[in-house]
């Protein structure tokens, strides 16, 4: 994989403007939903970084924004419940991520795009009320969150029915969602960084987008108990659909 773009690139009027936006709204759709952050900005970013660079500097950005999130709800957080999920993530992550690392650009627009449309099928079918699971299914279903979140972007989504399996609602769902949500973009990014494929160019262009993330943090805690989450998850399907279709139009037509 190669490097596709550079800090000035970003800098250009209209993709700084386009990236700020995005990552304002990807900010407040991860921070009051949980889930949706990510494959925002990967839409907004593709055309500007290019497909192979999004998973490795998108996961800088969330980590700086996770960060943001953490400060904004740190006092609704499950860390028992943290604990025990990151437990389970952390090998799957690993893993995953070193996958990642081997494929190519067009194999990643194949991945990212059938993910992104098989996410919306997974956030509408798997269970979302609290199911009571023993430590150990929760330990073996964050293993599989762990390993796609390592490959793709959005595989926070699949987290979104183990928290609420442990019982989490409201904000205390989206506090500890933010604890695990940086930590496993964390270990993503060192990963990446071990494996040559995060360099210090990407490392700060992600740094800034996630800059550009930490008011939405803010503005959705203000919005957290207002907004109905179901029209916003909604809107949030949309975006996921549109974007998988991008990325398999891009793999479709790298190969004509």
């Amino acid at each position: 994989m190669t490097e596709a773009t550079s800090l000035s690139d970003l800098a250009q009027i209209g993709p700084a403007i386009t990236v700020a936006v995005a990552a304002f709204f990807a900010s407040m759709a991860s921070a009051i939903t949980g889930s949706g952050g990510a494959i925002i900005l990967s839409f907004a970013l593709a055309p500007i970084l290019g497909v192979a660079a999004l998973v490795q500097t998108i996961s800088v950005a969330m980590t700086v924004s996770h960060l943001a999130r953490i400060q904004a709800f740190r006092r609704e957080i499950d860390w028992k419940v943290s604990g025990i999920v990151l437990a389970g993530s952390i090998p799957g992550v690993i893993l995953g991520a070193m996958i990642y690392t081997q494929l190519s650009e067009r194999a990643i627009a194949l991945l990212l795009g059938s993910f992104m449309l098989i996410i919306v099928v997974l956030k509408r079918t798997l269970p979302s009320r609290r199911l009571n699971l023993p430590i150990l299914v929760i330990l073996l279903f964050s293993f599989g969150f762990g390993l796609v979140s390592g490959a793709t972007i959005g595989g926070g989504i699949l987290l979104l029915p183990i928290l609420a399996a442990a019982g989490l609602t409201g904000a205390v769902f989206v506090a500890t969602d933010a604890v695990i949500g940086l930590v496993v973009h964390l270990v993503k990014s060192l990963v990446f960084g071990s494996a040559a494929v995060l360099s210090w160019n990407l490392t700060l262009i992600g740094i800034v987008v996630g800059v550009m993330m930490i008011p939405g943090a803010y503005v959705a805690r203000a919005l957290l108990r207002r907004m109905p989450l179901s029209i916003h998850a909604g809107l949030i399907d949309a975006v996921i659909v549109a974007g998988g279709i991008g990325f398999l139009y891009r793999a479709m037509r790298s190969l004509f």
